[in-house]
């Protein structure tokens, strides 16, 4: 099993994004458990010990939010990412009261991402 500290939660239907998160991930230390949507985070036995969770927020049959809500309401208050398309004003909006620490617009260009990992993970 994953230490908690180092293991990140990923959900996002791309599988070149997963691969890639996965790689960049790995490369730090970090341990991954990436998953292509929803349900499969949702069934991960190790979603408890997770230190953050990465999530895609347009999915096939539940979007980011949802899916952290129902996180939420297992009461699994782990730090989440939100990977985005469209990063408007509304949206960080909305993902900033269910909790999300970080909105990033894809094409993750800059080290925003792991940085912020870093930081949440205390490594940083």
């Amino acid at each position: 099993m994953a230490n908690a500290e180092r293991l990140v939660l990923i959900a996002d239907d791309d599988q070149g994004v997963r691969d890639a998160l996965q790689f960049a991930l790995k490369l730090e230390g970090i341990d991954v458990h990436a998953h292509s949507g929803p349900a499969e985070l949702l069934a991960d036995a190790d979603v408890q010990r997770a230190g953050c969770v990465i999530l895609e927020d347009s999915m096939p049959h539940m979007d980011g939010l949802e899916l952290l809500r129902r996180l939420r309401a297992r009461n699994n208050r782990l730090p989440a990412i939100m990977l985005t398309n469209h990063a408007t004003p509304g949206f960080r909006q909305r993902a900033g009261a269910a909790g999300v620490h970080l909105v990033l617009e894809k094409p993750l260009l800059d080290t925003a991402l792991i940085d912020t990992l870093l930081v949440i993970l205390g490594d940083a």
